[in-house]
């Protein structure tokens, strides 16, 4: 691995590469989590529970960095020319309302 300390360190790199690292450690502790979760807990289950909360903390800084970050490109991208909010972004809210909701429902259905 070649690392080199002549550039200056580049916070959107950083936060770029530890947003995708963190989220692919959350989904396979999830995935894992979900697979084994009808065994008796024992060391090994919860250190992956372990890894996926504290994984998940890290997700939530970093995400808040990165908005920091780019926050005046998000305006961009939330205000079109013609509408107050873009397309892209009421898709990705209506995405995520929709998520929720079949979450709960799921939770509902199929474990009460």
């Amino acid at each position: 691995m070649d690392v080199s300390n002549k550039k200056t360190f580049s916070r959107h790199k950083f936060v770029s590469v530890g947003l995708f690292l963190t989220l692919a450690v959350l989904v396979i502790t999830a995935v894992v989590i979900q697979i084994f979760e009808a065994r008796e807990e024992d060391l090994n289950m919860h250190l992956f529970l372990v890894a996926h909360i504290f994984t998940g903390l890290t997700f939530t800084v970093l995400s808040v960095l990165h908005i920091i970050i780019h926050w005046q490109s998000m305006k961009i991208y939330i205000k079109g020319k013609k509408m107050i909010v873009s397309r892209e972004a009421l898709y990705a809210f209506l995405l995520t309302i929709v998520a929720i909701f079949v979450g709960f429902l799921f939770v509902f259905v199929f474990l009460y």
